[in-house]
């Protein structure tokens, strides 16, 4: 399991370089400081007549300062953005990979508000906070070192007075750099329940809007507003404060030194000049400034870290996928004596046995909460729990890696996701196909006309919002027959769709050769269920009947009923 500190690590990896030249940089530029000090010394004792420099060697003195100062610069300008680009990509790639590796199951424990704030709003602070503040906090010691230095060249009897006045900011630094971690938290807790929200508000807007509960959706989300504001603010004002306090703290140094240093030269106490002490004054700075800034650095890189270590205790239960691999193609599915249940008191499936042959065609029927769209999230993995046997061939379904089953297996439901990209892009996924392979799927999925009106590169808009509910459906059946799926599990896929658009993309499923298709319906159309070679009847989550269409009938025992109260 990745903990913190290897999810740290990987702000580094294969990016050590342009770290360390990044670092570098940084710390030849905080050592300007303290020779812009001793040009001001040297100027300032110059327009004094105390100086041993002429006119033109400062001259020269500036324009070396200016050369090198720029120079830095432009080197800066070239590695610090492309480590921090790297860095993030590598971080942000490292979630998302941990994210896939969670099972579907345990993915829908959390809320997908919390992943959302985690890709988002976390990666910022994270770049804001963390990583920026590595190098900040680099210069700011090599500052604080080079500036007391040459403080301690100057006079060293004022230089440890500095020190000890200095102690002031540091300790207030320190007791209050504790609190922004704590409010970066906060702020971090609220805003994923506000994510989570405004998800739901603008997911749900048909509801909403046909409901008339506008008001209710303003008032909710106003107030989830007014929570992460608020949080905000208060993050704000702890800033606000411990800047303060620090800011305070700095002038109360800064006067005491000059106080201390003017006194020193009237009394004719040590060597120091009048330009000594500009420069004394500007070095502590140099201390001062650091010192300001060690509750922001410290406070942002705690709350940073805090981040990194939420976001890795949410991918903890991710786990390698390890399982056995079907080698051979897909013979049959067997079910033995399996029973599931979400706890002691909700059995969902009781005592299935079942077989499935590849090839075949299957129909799932029953009233709702019998257990059929229970009997696909079992076949597709995602209960590990259950009682008895399911194996695929000769491998048990808890042993096969997801990555084969899912080789195997495409799933298609009422709700078909579609990327906000093109036709093209959404039959194939983003992978590359030989066009041929593409134009004969697309043939067999029923998008001809689709493709010869609107083209293959038409836009399919946000969750396809510029397809109907069938053109979506047919889209689907194309991605199965590309991925050449040996398993095609249809969950109440034509529920949302009218009858004649039901019919065809039932059709088209029906038709469909060398795939075993499992299919829940709650359409019992004669004309298509009499295509599929067996009809699976279940209720109260057992397998209570199956058989054709004709030998059911027959019958006269449940399914009879069904059918004949649906007409």
């Amino acid at each position: 399991m990745q903990t913190t500190k290897d999810y740290v690590k990987l702000f580094f990896k294969q990016n050590k370089f342009v770290a360390f030249v990044s670092a570098l940089v940084f710390i030849i530029l905080s050592t300007t400081y303290s020779i812009v000090s001793w040009i001001m010394q040297v100027i300032f004792d110059y327009m004094a007549g105390n100086s041993t420099y002429s006119f033109e060697s400062i001259l020269l003195m500036l324009g070396g300062y200016l050369f090198v100062a720029a120079s830095l610069f432009m080197v800066q300008r070239s590695v610090y953005p492309r480590f921090l680009e790297k860095a993030m990509n590598q971080y942000k790639e490292a979630v998302i990979k941990k994210l896939f590796k969670k099972s579907y199951s345990d993915f829908l424990i959390t809320n997908s508000g919390t992943y959302l704030s985690v890709l988002t709003n976390d990666c910022e602070r994270i770049l804001e906070t963390y990583l920026k503040n590595i190098f900040e906090f680099i210069q700011n010691i090599i500052m604080v070192v080079s500036s007391l230095t040459l403080m301690l060249y100057y006079n060293s009897l004022l230089t440890i007075i500095a020190i000890v006045i200095a102690m002031i900011p540091m300790v207030c630094s320190l007791l209050t750099a504790r609190s922004i971690a704590t409010r970066e938290e906060q702020v971090s807790k609220t805003n994923e329940s506000y994510v989570s929200l405004t998800k739901d508000i603008l997911n749900g807007i048909s509801v909403i809007k046909s409901f008339k509960v506008e008001n209710e959706a303003i008032s909710r989300y106003q107030n989830k507003s007014m929570q992460l504001e608020h949080t905000k603010k208060m993050r704000e004002q702890t800033f606000t404060v411990v800047s303060a306090c620090g800011t305070i703290a700095y002038m109360l140094t800064q006067f005491g030194v000059m106080v201390i240093g003017a006194w020193m030269i009237h009394e004719h106490i040590g060597t120091m000049t009048a330009g000594m002490i500009l420069a004394f004054i500007n070095l502590m700075n140099g201390i001062l400034q650091p010192i300001n800034a060690l509750p922001r650095i410290y406070g942002g890189m705690s709350g940073a870290k805090k981040l990194i270590t939420k976001m890795s205790d949410y991918m903890s239960n991710a786990k390698e996928d390890t399982g056995e691999t079907i080698k051979q193609p897909l013979a049959n599915i067997a079910l033995q004596d399996v029973s599931y249940a979400y706890d002691t008191d909700h059995t969902i499936l009781k005592h299935i046995n079942l077989q499935l042959q590849a090839g075949k065609s299957y129909a799932v029927v029953g009233p709702s909460g019998a257990g059929k769209s229970s009997l696909i999230n079992l076949l597709m993995g995602y209960y590990q729990n259950y009682d008895g046997s399911v194996h695929f061939n000769n491998y048990e379904l808890k042993q096969i890696s997801k990555y084969s089953l899912y080789e195997k297996i495409t799933l298609m439901q009422q709700s078909v996701f579609i990327f906000d990209a093109s036709i093209w892009d959404n039959i194939t996924l983003f992978k590359q196909f030989p066009d041929a392979e593409v134009d004969r799927v697309i043939h067999l999925a029923g998008l001809d006309h689709l493709i010869s009106q609107k083209g293959r590169d038409y836009q399919c808009g946000e969750n396809g919002s510029h397809l109907s509910g069938g053109e979506k459906q047919r889209i689907a059946i194309a991605r199965s027959l590309l991925k050449k799926s040996e398993i095609l599990l249809v969950d109440e896929a034509t529920s949302a769709l009218d009858n004649e658009t039901s019919a065809n993309v039932t059709q088209s499923i029906l038709d469909l050769q060398g795939i075993l298709r499992l299919v829940v319906t709650h359409r019992l159309d004669a004309s298509s269920l009499k295509q599929y070679d067996e009809i699976l009847v279940m209720k109260d989550g057992a397998l209570i009947e199956r058989g054709n269409f004709d030998t059911l009938m027959d019958s006269k025992e449940y399914f009879y009923s069904l059918y004949t109260i649906s007409k």
